[in-house]
């Protein structure tokens, strides 16, 4: 317990670990989005090939970054990568939210925005997972890993909440998913 009040001390880390708090806490309220807009919507009456496209565009990231993110990141400082990630995520996100509220969740321009904004998601995580080693000394590497990992989790599921208590002031259609996925980018 020392060695975690330690870790948490220290400034960097601190840092470091809010960003991935508040960057995973943002991605649970965009899913929330993309569940409300493509799932749970009585105007669209989710049919299986739009099912199947949505968990592609939640889980093709996934295949599609994890192999190549870490030769990206090893050429590219981390700060910046960082940075401009989470700025590009956010306007990913604004966009995403304009096209669920225009042109609807099915459109294949939504399904795209989506698919790059939780793309630049997993990118980003793995831009904080690569950078936990400049920040934490050697012995606290592990530590600061599995706590940092599992937080974030715990954070995505706090994001989702959020999402769900924005979904019920917001309203119900596309509009109120709009909402959502608009206060994910403010997150």
């Amino acid at each position: 317990m020392q060695d975690l009040r330690t870790l948490l001390r220290g400034r960097d880390f601190s840092r470091l670990y809010a960003t991935r708090l508040a960057s995973q806490g943002a991605d649970g309220v965009f899913q929330t989005s993309l569940a409300s807009a493509l799932l749970f919507s009585p105007e669209h009456q989710t049919d299986p090939a739009s099912l199947a496209t949505s968990f592609t565009v939640v889980l093709l990231p996934y295949s599609l970054v994890g192999p190549f993110a870490g030769v990206f990141l090893d050429r590219w400082r981390r700060q910046r990568v960082l940075a401009v990630g989470n700025v590009v995520r956010a306007a990913v996100v604004c966009v995403a939210a304009v096209l669920v509220a225009t042109v609807g969740p099915t459109h294949p321009a939504f399904y795209a925005a989506a698919l790059v904004a939780i793309g630049i998601n997993r990118f980003y995580l793995a831009a904080l997972s690569a950078a936990l080693p400049h920040v934490v000394p050697g012995r606290s590497l592990v530590l600061a890993n599995s706590v940092s990992t599992t937080s974030g989790t715990v954070a995505t599921i706090v994001g989702g909440g959020l999402g769900l208590v924005v979904r019920e002031l917001a309203g119900a259609g596309d509009a109120g998913s709009a909402v959502v996925a608009g206060s994910a980018a403010g997150v």
